[in-house]
């Protein structure tokens, strides 16, 4: 997976109100680019697996400041959002 997304800090680095939501929106392009270019990652996420490319993505949140944990929830909710927003175009 290629790196061009670069991912925002967290604004602090203990817990902070709305910490969870500032790594989704820091995870948000990377996850994008991710979805245009491998759908088999993004319904794996869905389903809380992590595939290769997921996972050097995760680790790369965590280089910048976020959990493991914090970083993989906020992929399955991205993946989550980009197949709900996908099915609505067809509807």
């Amino acid at each position: 997976m290629e790196e061009s997304q670069a991912i925002s800090r967290p604004q602090r680095p203990s817990d902070y109100s709305g910490r969870q939501m500032d790594c989704v929106a820091a995870l948000r392009p990377a996850v994008s680019d991710l979805a245009a270019t491998s759908q088999e990652s993004i319904v794996a996420a869905m389903s809380g697996e992590l595939t290769d490319e997921l996972l050097a993505l995760a680790k790369r949140a965590e280089r910048a400041g976020w959990t493991f944990d914090e970083a993989s929830a906020a992929i399955q909710e991205l993946a989550r959002e980009y197949e709900g927003a996908k099915g609505t175009i067809f509807d």
